[in-house]
């Protein structure tokens, strides 16, 4: 299960200078609290039964380790104390494996997939064996 939005809410503008994120301005609102109101959705019980959870924001990624929420993924420009944590009504894990985004996602030029993709060896499935490359593509 992926759940994708912002990190807050309630003004929250940001702008992409050089593949980094910056805010402009934070949200008024925080998303990932301490306590909730409301559980339309468990990551403990998916959790249980065996789902991959994640959370995609535009400066993290977090993923439902144990029943606990685990930072993954931060953005390019994003400062993990400030623009973080200190947006958290808690502390999260941190993954010793933290990675950096792609800086190509916060850049107006094409990303360039398609040349990484081809340049990949794929095997071809044995259904298709029988029919030459390009009528496969």
């Amino acid at each position: 299960m992926v759940f994708g939005g912002t990190f807050t809410a309630g003004g929250l503008r940001v702008a992409c200078d050089e593949g980094q994120l910056r805010i402009v301005q934070e949200g008024a609102h925080q998303k990932f609290v301490a306590a909730l109101q409301q559980v339309s959705y468990s990551g403990p019980y998916a959790s249980q039964r065996g789902q991959t959870v994640l959370f995609v924001t535009e400066r993290a990624v977090f993923r439902v380790v144990d029943g606990a929420l685990e930072l993954t993924e931060i953005t390019p420009g994003i400062d993990l104390e400030r623009d973080i944590l200190q947006q958290m009504g808690f502390r999260p894990r941190i993954s010793a494996e933290l990675k950096t985004m792609d800086a190509r996602l916060f850049s107006p030029q094409p990303m360039g997939l398609h040349r990484e993709m081809a340049a990949k060896t794929r095997q071809r499935h044995p259904r298709l064996a029988q029919l030459p490359p390009q009528a496969a593509l």
